[in-house]
């Protein structure tokens, strides 16, 4: 007999408390077929009909037949126990991380359920019959991908696993089946730059539109990079070199069938190459958002619509608001219009990373003590810190340090804040939802 799926809890008054199902129990099949994670209880458990296997707190094997409706089965199961990933792909930013962070950051997860649930790229470089089946089967699209090149045997150097399986087949497999894809591409000056990443976006242009969009990513170093190959990060020429490429491609392609352009560049070439960010157009829907690609054009958006607001109210108090180095520009102009509207001092507090290395300039990665160090001679009465730089734990910063402390060390009060211009708007006019 398999192991199941725990449920972690079960909806009151939900068809699977009425038949007795508690949390803890666990779910063996549904109409025979058996329960693994989440995903298969998710799909299997949606017919409008079906037999429910499980085995209760005192080890009795039970089954009943459900007819849940539009109500749902109402189980909540355990999350999924991750697959580890066993690249060790030349740039990994997980192998640069400086040692004594939360643990949970030196996991590498290589997790096609995560891929589809929360958008996590993986780089389906071991990934199985079983597994293909699986995506095919219960259609779990779009997916994210990392490709970062499309020769094989570059590619296999780039991942570290000469085993891996060639992207191109199993590209070609899920999106016949009918499968989305977004892509993404870490460029590495030297090794898949250039010429190389030229012929590999043409090369994935054949795959379109299952092929969606593909991100193009500097490669991220940090100040840890001792025993790790060597990489350098991309220049200002090399950065508008690429972004040529890029205009000169998206001309010759055109947008996709629902207006989503194909090759795309993360902002932080932009910044690289002393660029202006392109308008909305250039983003479609903004599908890789999340991978840094269009998150500074909406800002600007959603800043040139929070100042035609009217009628602005006087703000209580102003600030002190941190920010990391790559969006310093950006966030001085916004808090200076800002102050002049709502009648209170804002000023951006730029923080330069020691814990990663000043090369890493992202907001999102920015750890506690260097924002205590930065703060240190401003005498700030209120910080405002945006809650990206919570994201991975909800309470802690990446080395553990609290916003609580920080609010001590500073004598601050501190407001926590979306890091949108929205977002910052309705902290400054709610102080008292937002203190800590």
């Amino acid at each position: 007999m398999h192991e199941g799926v725990r449920a972690e809890s079960v909806a009151p008054g939900s068809p699977a408390m009425r038949a007795g199902i508690v949390s803890g129990d666990r779910i063996l099949s549904v109409s025979g077929e058996p329960v693994e994670d989440l995903l298969d209880l998710h799909f299997l458990a949606s017919r409008a009909r079906f037999r429910l296997q499980w085995v209760d707190s005192s080890g009795e094997i039970r089954e009943r037949e459900f007819r849940p409706g539009n109500a749902g089965l109402g189980i909540h199961p355990e999350p999924i126990r991750v697959r580890r990933c066993r690249n060790r792909c030349i740039f990994c930013f997980v192998h640069q991380l400086p040692k004594g962070l939360r643990r949970t950051l030196y996991i590498k997860d290589e997790d096609v359920r995560l891929s589809f649930l929360h958008g996590q790229y993986v780089t389906f470089s071991d990934v199985t019959e079983e597994e293909t089946r699986k995506i095919l089967r219960y259609r779990l699209s779009p997916l994210y991908v990392s490709i970062h090149t499309t020769d094989a045997d570059l590619r296999r150097r780039m991942l570290g696993n000469p085993r891996a399986s060639d992207i191109q087949e199993v590209m070609g497999r899920l999106i016949r089946g009918g499968i989305t894809l977004h892509g993404q591409i870490v460029v590495c000056p030297g090794i898949n730059d250039g010429i190389e990443l030229e012929r590999t976006l043409a090369t994935l242009s054949a795959l379109r539109p299952g092929l969606a969009t593909v991100a193009v990513v500097p490669v991220g170093l940090t100040s840890h990079r001792a025993g790790l190959p060597p990489l350098r990060p991309v220049s200002r020429p090399e950065a508008v070199r690429t972004l040529e490429m890029l205009e000169r491609m998206r001309r010759e392609l055109g947008t996709g069938p629902e207006g989503e352009p194909f090759a795309v560049a993360a902002d932080e070439y932009y910044l690289i190459a002393g660029k202006g960010i392109p308008g909305r157009s250039r983003y479609g829907s903004f599908a890789q958002i999340e991978n840094g690609v269009g998150l500074l054009r909406r800002f600007l958006d959603e800043k040139k619509g929070l100042f035609r607001r009217r009628n602005w109210k006087p703000a209580r108090e102003g600030g002190a608001v941190v920010t990391g180095r790559s969006a310093e520009s950006y966030i001085e102009d916004f808090l200076a219009e800002f102050s002049k509207r709502s009648g209170a001092r804002f000023e951006t507090v730029p923080v330069e990373n020691h814990l990663m290395g000043s090369s890493v300039t992202v907001t999102g990665l920015l750890g506690g003590k260097d924002i205590l160090e930065a703060l240190k001679n401003r005498k700030a009465k209120r910080v405002f810190l945006p809650s990206v730089v919570l994201r991975d734990a909800g309470d802690l910063l990446l080395d553990n340090v609290s916003p609580g402390e920080i609010a001590r060390e500073t004598g601050a009060a501190l407001t926590l804040f979306e890091p949108t211009p929205r977002g910052f708007y309705d902290s400054v006019y709610n102080l008292e939802t937002s203190i800590i």
